[in-house]
């Protein structure tokens, strides 16, 4: 592939300065870009690169999705929210029925990414389900295989997931990246976590963590809902003397802590100290279960970045992207124009270097994955602003370099009404 140069009347840089470029441009070869400045000289500079300009229209690394599960992409009624509590006896009830045509469903839920533009996404994967369509599609992503079993005897957990992850391992390629993820504190024993995570190496780690305020007070050993859960579920509850200690497993491991709205500093100062964590959060998903938002300060004050997921339709209604970034806009207490360049941010930079990925951002050495949106936007925080108050969907969408086919926007549409 020879070089190429795209260019936009508005060029959303998302680097650290979030720089905003009129007429900006982007040189790129081989899935890498090159150079980034304006369109013009750019050309002038490489005349015979293949160049394309989008006139009225906003250029910007691809969205990336940190933490999303595919499988549960059929729910739609069965789950029930309002409590955390609440949410998870439901899945506990209902999980086999939604899981049943999860690759149909997966499918549209991956169509949906795209159509987004998002190129990286960060999946959940309980069972394995949705392993084959995802090696399969056009996104670039990080599969994380995620461990449960609260059992002390771990033998059947330990064996049951090698063999899963060793599917994943077998499947490996430039765009697909296996993966681990801990279920949550409530939901794996320590030994088991920990025989996996010396076991199978992992890039980068995920776990749910004090999503809820049932679970802190199942770490601090106050009982709480849990304390009847195990019984009645007929299972074995595991035991952690506290939430520093269920951290302790992490040690030295590039950390995903999904969730954490019930964190206090001391728990993240713990992280920071033991591991490199970047916080996911998940707006809608933390709204309707637990009833609450991360407070950004939080993260913030102890220096640990903060990236924005969808989480899966397990726990929203769906996996539209920027409409969870628009959520995130009007939801979190945050001056207006100073917490836009955070969310869209946590989008892209912050969430690509969260799963170990140089993208996110328009820079040299960076993947070559662009989202490009029919908005005529000035080139200013205003008009990145109104940009994502009217987006829907995506123009066009590089990955790799590549120009990915998306259908129409009446097959949109056609999607987005069944979801």
């Amino acid at each position: 592939m020879g070089l190429k140069i795209l260019g936009a009347k508005c060029a959303l840089v998302c680097n650290p300065n979030f720089d905003i470029l009129s007429n900006g441009g982007v040189l790129f070869k081989e899935g890498e870009i090159l150079e980034v400045g304006d369109y013009a000289k750019l050309c002038d500079k490489h005349p015979k690169a293949k160049a394309r300009f989008y006139k009225n229209a906003l250029l910007m690394p691809a969205l990336v999705n940190p933490h999303i599960h595919f499988e549960f992409a059929g729910q739609k009624q069965s789950f029930a929210y309002g409590s955390f509590e609440s949410w998870l006896d439901s899945v506990m009830s209902e999980r086999s029925q939604v899981l049943k045509r999860a690759q149909a469903h997966g499918q549209r839920a991956i169509q949906e990414q795209l159509l987004q533009g998002v190129a990286s996404v960060g999946a959940i994967s309980s069972y394995g389900l949705d392993r084959n369509i995802l090696q399969e599609s056009p996104l670039r992503v990080i599969f994380f295989d995620e461990l449960i079993g609260a059992s002390a005897d771990i033998a059947p957990a330990f064996e049951a997931f090698s063999a899963r992850h060793a599917l994943s391992q077998a499947g490996k390629s430039p765009k697909f990246t296996p993966a681990i993820a801990i279920h949550a504190p409530y939901s794996v024993h320590k030994d088991l976590a920990k025989k996996v995570l010396d076991t199978h190496k992992s890039s980068v780690v995920s776990v749910h963590f004090l999503e809820s305020q049932a679970e802190l007070d199942f770490l601090k050993g106050r009982g709480g809902y849990f304390a009847n859960f195990y019984a009645k579920h007929g299972l074995t509850a595991p035991h952690y003397a506290s939430p520093l200690e269920f951290l302790d497993l992490f040690k030295g491991q590039n950390l995903l802590l999904v969730h954490a709205m019930f964190a206090t500093k001391a728990h993240l100062e713990h992280a920071k100290n033991i591991a490199n964590p970047t916080i996911i959060t998940c707006p809608r998903s933390n709204r309707l279960l637990s009833g609450a938002l991360l407070n950004l300060k939080h993260p913030s004050a102890v220096g640990l970045k903060t990236a924005l997921a969808t989480d899966g339709k397990s726990s929203n209604n769906n996996t539209l992207f920027l409409e969870e970034l628009r959520t995130a806009l009007f939801a979190f207490n945050t001056p207006l124009l100073e917490v836009l360049p955070k969310i869209l941010l946590g989008a892209t930079l912050h969430a690509s270097q969260a799963l170990g990925l140089k993208g996110g951002s328009l820079q040299a050495g960076f993947l070559a994955d662009f989202a490009v949106f029919n908005f005529n936007a000035k080139a200013d925080l205003q008009g990145v602003l109104h940009w994502l108050l009217h987006a829907h969907r995506v123009l066009d969408l590089y990955i790799q370099g590549d120009l990915v086919a998306l259908g129409s926007k009446r097959a949109f549409k056609a999607m987005s009404a069944k979801l």
